[in-house]
């Protein structure tokens, strides 16, 4: 085995409200739902990257207050997605700000239900184009 054999990537998030949740990854952040199955929907942010989005209560786990998992979103102009954000009422925690010694700018929000999102532009990408 190999990492050839992995062919994408699904990170799952679990929510009280699913409907809130659908249309902030839908709506807001654009995503395409490329699966919904009722109680399970995903969502593509990039190549073979996607989002789950998954009801707490036919999960296999469950929602909690304690969030440890952050989305990160790579994009080409994050003052873009922060007035974007700003303009759909999105809670911003910490709007765009350089940090060189990493090599990207970064921004922090949060969905519906608390997850940390992280907007992140490279100010040199470390891979491809």
């Amino acid at each position: 085995m190999n990492m050839d054999d992995i062919e994408g990537m699904i990170t799952f998030t679990y929510y009280h409200d699913l409907a809130a949740a659908e249309k902030f990854y839908g709506e807001v952040m654009g995503l395409e739902k490329v699966v919904d199955v009722g109680f399970a929907k995903v969502y593509k942010a990039a190549g073979n990257a996607h989002v789950g989005i998954v009801d707490s209560a036919e999960g296999h786990l469950k929602a909690s207050e304690e969030k440890p998992v952050m989305l990160t979103f790579i994009v080409e102009d994050i003052e873009a997605w922060h007035r974007h954000l700003e303009a759909n009422g999105v809670e911003i925690t910490q709007p765009p700000k350089e940090a060189p010694y990493l090599g990207m700018k970064t921004m922090l929000f949060r969905d519906p239900e608390g997850y940390v999102g992280e907007i992140l532009e490279w100010l040199k990408k470390p891979y491809g184009r």
